[in-house]
Order: C-alpha cells, then sequence, then structure tokens
C-alpha cells in the first residue's frame, strides 16, 4: 500500500492511497484519505473508490513515516517509509486527452516513473493546471487521480490502460468519484464522478 500527501500542515493532512495487490479482496483498491497527528499518534479516515471506507491508527516517526494498522485488518501494522524524489533524468511527456465529466483536455505526465513498488508505478503529470497521479499496475489496471485544490480529489479507475494506450486506445473510465474535504467539520463528502473517458 502507497499513500502519497497532498497537504500537510503539521496537524491535519489529506492525500491518495493505492494498495499494490493484484488479488484477493484488496486487489487494486485505490481512495482517498483525510486525517490528524495529536503528539506522534495518526488517525486517517480512508475512503475507497467503491464506496467503502476504513480507519488506520498507529504512529508516526517525524520525517521517518507511519506505522499504521487499517480497522478492516487488524493485528497487522503496516509500515510507511518516505520516498525519495527521483534523480533528474532526461524526460519526456507522453499524454492522453481526458474528459471528466464534461471538463477536457489534455492530460500530460512524464514518462519517468516517479516511484516503483510492488508491481505499482506512480507516474505524475499535469490536466487543466491540476496536480495528476497516474498509479500503473503490472496487469494494466489504471488509476488517474486529479487534484484540484486542498479540499477537492479526483480519482477515476481505468481497466487495461497503460502510457503505451495513450496514442490508440479510447475507453470509459470503470469508476470515478470526487472526494470534497470539508475544512469545518473536518468530513469528506463523495460524490459520483459521472462519465469520464480517456482517448488519444
Amino acid at each position: 500500500m502507497e499513500l502519497e500527501i497532498l497537504t500537510n500542515d503539521s496537524l491535519n493532512y489529506q492525500g491518495e492511497y493505492a494498495v499494490s495487490a493484484e488479488t484477493g479482496p484488496y486487489a487494486h483498491q485505490d481512495g482517498t484519505f483525510d486525517g490528524t497527528i495529536s503528539g506522534n499518534s495518526v488517525t486517517m479516515n480512508c475512503g475507497n473508490d467503491d464506496g467503502t471506507s476504513f480507519t488506520m491508527t498507529g504512529t508516526a516517526n517525524g520525517d521517518q513515516g507511519f506505522k499504521l494498522t487499517r480497522s478492516d485488518i487488524p493485528g497487522t501494522v503496516l509500515n510507511f517509509t518516505p520516498v525519495a524524489a527521483p534523480a533528474v533524468k532526461t524526460r519526456a511527456n507522453v499524454s492522453f486527452n481526458l474528459n471528466a465529466n464534461g471538463s477536457s483536455g489534455p492530460c500530460v505526465l512524464s514518462d519517468q516513473a516517479y516511484s516503483s513498488a510492488n508491481g505499482i508505478t506512480e507516474y505524475r503529470g499535469t490536466w487543466q493546471s491540476c496536480k495528476v497521479t497516474f498509479w500503473a499496475y503490472s496487469s494494466g489496471y489504471a488509476n488517474i487521480v486529479v487534484y484540484v485544490n486542498d479540499y477537492a480529489i479526483d480519482n477515476i479507475t481505468v481497466s487495461s490502460y497503460r502510457l503505451s494506450d495513450f496514442t490508440t486506445a479510447t475507453k470509459t473510465a470503470s469508476s470515478a468519484s470526487i472526494s470534497l474535504y470539508n475544512p469545518i467539520s473536518k468530513v469528506v463528502m463523495r460524490f459520483g464522478g459521472g462519465v469520464t473517458t480517456v482517448s488519444p
């Protein structure tokens, strides 16, 4: 399981996650989270793209990462460690058209992986001036996360979609959802993301 923290003010944070498992009850699980840190105690409320949810609790060790237990997998401690930014390499951009519920335009990603572990590779880029993370599984399953701002994340799932398909494949997302964080109530509200397609 990988976490990407998108906002962090040392007390509250939000982001996205993806599980690298290709089979079993947690296969391709992904979604968004919001959390708090009090001292070194961590609580994360996680919402899966399929509408289910779980909580992770545990401890933070400064900049060294987290040790967390999922409420739906009691007794198993997950150790999250920071991933260093990749070394600067010669990069090229790859792109596809993303039409998310009527907003359409090119999604441009670096062809250099930002991180890669356990069968899941992360690429980063932009769409409509928003940050984008593209989680690519070795099977071809893909998750596209558009980070609109500190309070809104659009999470899109596409089956059998690889970087090599960008110039040839047109597909409709198998699921899409929008997570909106209310900074006053500290609640994440989730809505259907509407019809989303990717195309050359």
